[in-house]
């Protein structure tokens, strides 16, 4: 429908697409017109959604998304395959279905914590912006509670030796290694007492999300091409689609040159 609108064509009678349907979805600093990627603008609204999901979760509406699907540690639990489409489109955003940064949303929230009572030491972003399941992913195997938050961690004792390291097994000793470096990166973690956890938006100066920023990133390119496209409906331009034939790519003007992008 765009591509007709642009190009005056209609299902009955195509026209000729001078610019590839990318190069037009460029932002006009690098050249486009700014058109919307419908994809990955869709992706985007879908996104705030989940940002919603996670800010929101004292809301009517979210109450009601917990009832029907189901809530782990306090959280709405997402899941793939069920429910309506606006559900299974949220979820596969939030997986990164179809994009090729599968991650792009997960990794652009993180969590800032006040006094850790509402943030999972293991599964939330809450140190150096990446979950300490991924960094310590042997560690969190063998986690006995995998759902216990900051504070509480905290307040067992999460020093070398301390009581908050429970283990369903013996650890090996290179495994013992992995709880050092992991003590060594809370030896700076300061809770503060009375302060309230919360999500942050890495895209957006306001540190909530925004429809978009998140456009902007998925749809940002480090090409510019601002140049001349040479897409003018010139005769040598047709020739070189095959529309003209060779003695029809003279100007018009008689003047003997060949009618091209400079003439």
């Amino acid at each position: 429908m765009f591509s007709h609108f642009f190009w005056g064509g209609c299902e009955e009678n195509r026209k000729t697409s001078w610019i590839k349907w990318d190069s037009i979805c460029l932002n006009k600093a690098n050249g486009g017109l700014g058109v919307r990627r419908l994809k990955e603008f869709n992706f985007s609204l879908l996104g705030k959604w989940v940002w919603r999901c996670l800010e929101e979760k004292d809301s009517l509406w979210c109450k009601v998304l917990h009832a029907k699907y189901g809530q782990e540690g306090g959280r709405l639990r997402f899941g793939e395959g069920v429910g309506s489409h606006w559900w299974r489109s949220m979820n596969d955003v939030r997986v990164g279905a179809g994009l090729g940064d599968a991650r792009w949303l997960l990794d652009n929230i993180t969590r800032r914590v006040g006094d850790g009572c509402e943030t999972r030491f293991w599964t939330d972003p809450w140190l150096l912006d990446s979950p300490l399941q991924r960094s310590f992913g042997r560690l969190f195997d063998l986690a006995v509670d995998k759902n216990i938050s900051v504070a509480d961690m905290f307040a067992a004792g999460w020093d070398l030796g301390g009581e908050a390291w429970k283990w369903r097994r013996r650890l090996y000793a290179w495994e013992e290694e992995l709880v050092v470096e992991c003590v060594a990166r809370l030896a700076n973690v300061v809770l503060q007492v009375g302060a309230r956890d919360r999500w942050v938006w890495r895209l957006d100066s306001s540190q909530c999300y925004s429809v978009k920023s998140a456009y902007s990133f998925l749809t940002a390119s480090d090409v510019n091409i601002t140049a001349s496209f040479d897409r003018l409906p010139t005769k040598a331009n047709l020739r070189h689609r095959g529309i003209v034939e060779d003695a029809q790519m003279l100007c018009s003007s008689l003047c003997g040159k060949v009618e091209d992008s400079n003439h």
